[in-house]
Parts: C-alpha cells; structure tokens; sequence
C-alpha cells in the first residue's frame, strides 16, 4: 500500500464513513503505531485482574486452587501492575461540540480521538477511565486495565449527543479528589469557558502530581471565520443569536479568540501543562503523535527525576 493511500485512512471524512468505534480507533492506532508498543505488562500486585490457563514454564505459585478444585483445570491468577499508570479521559459533551463545518463535528472527532487514546493506553496495560461531562458529571467510569474494559468505553462513546452548558470548572472541582494522584488527565474540549477558572482547576490537579493533556478541539470556521455574508449566529448553548456582517466583525472575533487561546496556552505553560490546539481537519494520526511525543516526554522526566 503506497503511503498516501495509508494516510488517507487518517483523514476525518475517510473515518467518519466507519460507523463501528472499535474499528476506527483500531485503524488509527495499529495503522499508525503497528509495532512500536511493548506488549501489556501484567505484573504482582494486590489487585486481581483476571485468569488465564497454565502453560509448562508458569508459576505454580499464582495457580488458582478454588479454581482447579472446581474445574479440574489449571488457572493462573494475574494481577494488575500497582505500578501502571492510572489514567483519566475527560470528554467534553456540551452543545457547542456540535459544531462541525466538514466530515466530523467537534464530538465526533473528540469521541474518535478519545476512543483512540482509550485503544492506545490499554495496549500499553494503563488502567483507563473515562468521564463524560457537560454541565454536570454524565458518566463516570472508573479506570480499569482488562483487555474487555475497551469495550466499556467504546459502549459509552458510542450514541452520544452534543447538549447543553458546559462547567469544565465545576466538573473538575467534582473529580480532582475521586481522581488518584499521579494520575495522567487527558480533558478533550473546545474549552469554551472562562480560561482563568479553567486554569485555577488544572493547577488543583498539579497540586496532586497529576499530568494533564489539554487537547483543545476547534473546527476550522471557528479558526479561520470564513462567512461573507450577512449571517445569524446561534448559540449552541442556549438560546442567544446574532445577525451580523461577518466582515465587519472578522477581525475584532479572531483576536478575541487569538487572546482567549493564547491565555489558555499561557496558564498551561506556566502550570506545566500541555495544550494542544486541535483542527478537526487535521488527520487523526496527528494528535496521537503530539499525545506520544507528551508521554515519551513525561516517562523521560519521571526518570531523570529517580536517578
């Protein structure tokens, strides 16, 4: 296969024609990655994860008793890794995540991004959570490390709608305690809030040695404001609209927006965490690579830091 052909399969109106999440996380992650990652690690731990059958060569020592007694088989316990990341995606639902002026709207593409990293994180045997959110906390799904619990979180992406208000701030405010220190936090939104409070909650989840991954997902009529004509502006959120000249006010829109994201980006970069700018033109594989290049950073740092 030529590698434009490959590339192709990336590209957000190619992935919007397959329908099963499953499918489409796969085809991004193996498609981009086949053959980089190391193979899950199921370590000792205090934690019970799940059984499978002895093979000449395994330790007696795991063997499940209760479980040859009842039937005449031998079993391995194995366990989860204490030492395996715990990690949390956060996924933004509000009604302006339904904007979308190509292939995907923001949700779709965010669902996409967060089913990859879902795909992604338990190749790698990391417990992965998901949380759903709008103005309120809608599902909450504990991390987990079980090959099985992919299907978990791909259930949970799949059907959702873009509704409501959004409250960044007040569901971090809910989870920053339930969340475990040290954990990786991965928050996928456009982040259509009040950037100073949004910050003022990040850095709680610096206080308690958590990385946090901001992917800030725009669509590229936001970005780029291309209207020419006389348009009505509807809120996504609520009720409120504008009739305006589009460029009359094209210039005064993209340095509001150039302020709020650089003000984003500003209290990231000074609160140690990583903000990326998301088009939702841009191929898949893309965000993936900046979300490898964070972690192989971050792994990087976590060692120089023991030694």
């Amino acid at each position: 296969m030529k590698e434009q052909d490959t590339i192709q399969w990336y590209d957000p109106a190619i992935l919007s024609k397959i329908s099963n999440m499953t499918l489409r996380a796969r085809t991004v992650v193996e498609g981009t990655f086949s053959g980089i990652h190391k193979r899950p690690h199921k370590g000792s731990s205090i934690e019970f994860l799940e059984h499978k059958e002895y093979s000449p060569g395994d330790e007696i020592k795991h063997i499940d008793w209760k479980v040859l007694a009842r039937s005449d088989k031998y079993h391995l316990k194995q366990f989860e890794d204490e030492t395996n990341l715990k990690a949390y995606i956060l996924l933004d639902t509000s009604g302006s995540m339904g904007y979308g002026s190509g292939a995907m709207t923001k949700l779709e593409y965010s669902r996409t991004l967060a089913a990859c990293l879902s795909y992604l994180l338990l190749m790698q045997s990391d417990a992965t959570g998901l949380i759903i959110f709008g103005g309120d906390i809608i599902k909450y799904i504990p991390p987990r490390t079980k090959s099985s619990h992919l299907q978990v979180l791909i259930q949970a992406l799949e059907g959702l709608k873009a509704q409501g208000k959004s409250d960044i701030s007040g569901v971090l405010e809910k989870l920053t305690e339930k969340m475990s220190r040290r954990s990786l936090v991965i928050i996928i939104s456009d982040l259509f809030e009040d950037a100073g409070k949004v910050i003022k909650k990040l850095r709680q989840l610096r206080k308690r040695r958590c990385e946090v991954i901001l992917f800030q997902v725009l669509d590229s009529h936001e970005l780029d404001f291309p209207f020419d004509e006389l348009t009505l502006f509807e809120s996504m959120e609520d009720s409120s609209q504008v009739m305006a000249e589009p460029r009359a006010i094209k210039d005064a829109y993209q340095a509001e927006l150039g302020n709020f994201i650089e003000t984003l980006r500003q209290g990231c970069l000074e609160n140690q965490i990583d903000h990326w700018l998301i088009n939702t033109s841009t191929p898949l594989d893309h965000a993936l690579l900046k979300y490898l290049t964070t972690r192989e950073r971050l792994s990087h740092a976590r060692i120089t830091a023991r030694l």
